[in-house]
C-alpha cells in the first residue's frame, strides 16, 4: 500500500541539499516519489509500507546529516 508522509527538515538550505536528500531517499528500497522543498524544509516521501516505514525515511535522513523536527 502506498503512503505519503510530510517529514520538516530545517537543515534543508538549498538546491544541493535537495539533491542529496533526493538522492539518498530514493535509493531505499520501496521509496516512489521523494520532493524535498528548502522553501518549506520539508520532503514529501511517497512509499510502499510493506517495505519501509516512515521511521526508516527519518532515520536515512539523520544519518546523511538532516535531522527530521519532532
Amino acid at each position: 500500500m502506498t503512503t505519503t508522509v510530510t517529514i520538516l527538515v530545517e537543515e534543508i538550505h538549498c538546491e544541493s541539499c535537495e539533491r542529496t536528500i533526493a538522492q539518498v531517499l530514493s535509493a531505499v528500497d520501496g521509496v516512489l516519489r521523494v520532493a524535498p522543498s528548502a522553501k518549506t524544509n520539508d520532503v514529501k516521501v511517497s512509499y510502499d509500507e510493506t517495505a519501509v516505514s516512515a521511521a526508516d525515511l527519518r532515520a536515512k535522513l539523520a544519518e546523511v546529516g538532516y535531522a527530521p523536527v519532532g
